[in-house]
């Protein structure tokens, strides 16, 4: 059987909440995915568990051969090139996608497509924040990070600004063809996708439905971060890690065109603004 979407997981060391994941994908409402799954070199159980779900679920699951750690973002680069469907998703190892997820996503989608026929499209939603046993820290991921995206929509203000949680993404087979190839200077890949598609006159919707449980723990790469409380004072904290990933945000926009650096510093200043004016 052939499915239309395709969902991309790049997983490492993630024995502790895979299966968990694993078991909320089978429970979708909407059945037409396939799952492409590569692990990145881990050194725990990762794998039994992918080979035993792969095993069970043989016309769904299926797993990219690796041999080497390429980091999440040449991982989940690879899947997408080896990948061939009419849409994609991501998915990260430790959430639980709730049953609805991608009948609402890709109900979006279509609308999308019947507005902008052959354009490239990415579509996400709001997530709802949890702890490591899935007890609600925020009903809404948006509302924690203090995220607009009705005010993030351009792709100058995406450039400073990332509204899309790469696990809450699809995106369509116009959106992959013009994100790749990825290059060193892609700093996470869902900020370089959604930046692609806005670059090559693409387009950009969301949910504000929350269509997920993003786990916290100790192990996320990229996790949700509190904007509610002491932000500048947490900015300060943390000041060498905020330039690290200014940098490298910078190295990345100006591969796509980007290149004005007051323009930059004016738009990291200017959001904090009209967010807080429009949500007080």
């Amino acid at each position: 059987m052939e499915y239309s979407t395709t969902i991309l997981l790049s997983t490492y060391n993630g024995e502790k909440y895979l299966a968990q994941q694993l078991d909320s994908i089978l429970a979708q409402t909407d059945q037409d995915w396939s799952l492409l799954i590569r692990d990145d070199g881990s050194s725990d159980k990762t794998k039994e568990i992918i080979d035993q779900y792969v095993s069970l679920h043989p016309a769904q699951i299926k797993q990219l051969a690796s041999d080497k750690n390429l980091g999440v973002v040449n991982s989940f680069g690879t899947l997408l090139q080896e990948s061939d469907s009419d849409y994609f998703f991501f998915c990260d190892q430790d959430d639980v996608w709730l049953p609805n997820k991608i009948e609402l996503t890709k109900a979006k989608m279509k609308e999308e497509e019947m507005n902008h026929p052959e354009s490239p499209i990415a579509i996400f939603t709001d997530l709802r924040v949890v702890d490591e046993e899935l007890q609600t820290i925020c009903n809404s991921f948006w509302e924690y990070s203090k995220i607009d995206p009705i005010i993030l929509s351009t792709f100058d203000e995406l450039c400073v600004h990332p509204a899309a949680t790469g696990c809450t993404m699809m995106i369509n087979k116009k959106g992959k063809e013009c994100s790749l190839p990825f290059n060193d200077d892609v700093r996470m890949h869902d900020a370089w996708i959604i930046l692609s598609i806005l670059k090559n006159d693409g387009h950009i919707n969301f949910i504000k439905d929350q269509t997920m449980l993003y786990r916290q723990h100790v192990g996320n790469v990229v996790g949700a971060i509190n904007e509610n409380d002491s932000y500048f004072l947490n900015r300060i904290k943390e000041i060498k890690n905020v330039i690290k990933k200014n940098q490298q945000q910078w190295k990345m926009i100006k591969r796509l065109g980007f290149s004005s650096l007051p323009k930059y510093l004016y738009l990291k200043v200017t959001y904090r603004h009209k967010y807080n004016t429009k949500h007080k």
